[in-house]
């Protein structure tokens, strides 16, 4: 299984570990390190968010299947995905960020 991580949090703890650095660009110098940090944040700003369109993953994952569409309301089985997915999301972005998950 894939593992995702937020990348606005990666982006602020690229920026925070910059901070010490601040005094060295103002007097024109770049690190080695500094400049690594500036080259992987500007690669990270070329990638792209994926949407998830949970409606057609349920309908792919759920409805087209023989056994779970038989066991499943559509409604409620909507509902229960959807829950799980945002606390997925929730608990990841917790993590990522170091808060007590």
């Amino acid at each position: 299984m894939a593992q995702y991580i937020d990348k606005d949090a990666l982006v602020a703890e690229i920026e925070r570990r910059k901070i010490p650095f601040k005094k060295d660009v103002e007097d024109g110098n770049y690190p080695t390190y500094l400049c690594a940090l500036m080259d992987f944040e500007d690669f990270l700003n070329t990638l792209e968010v994926k949407e998830v369109d949970l409606e057609k993953e349920y309908k792919d994952f759920v409805e087209e299947d023989p056994v779970y569409n038989k066991l499943v309301n559509g409604i409620v089985g909507k509902a229960i995905a959807k829950h799980f997915f945002e606390l997925g999301m929730s608990v990841n972005n917790k993590a990522q960020k170091r808060e007590k998950v």
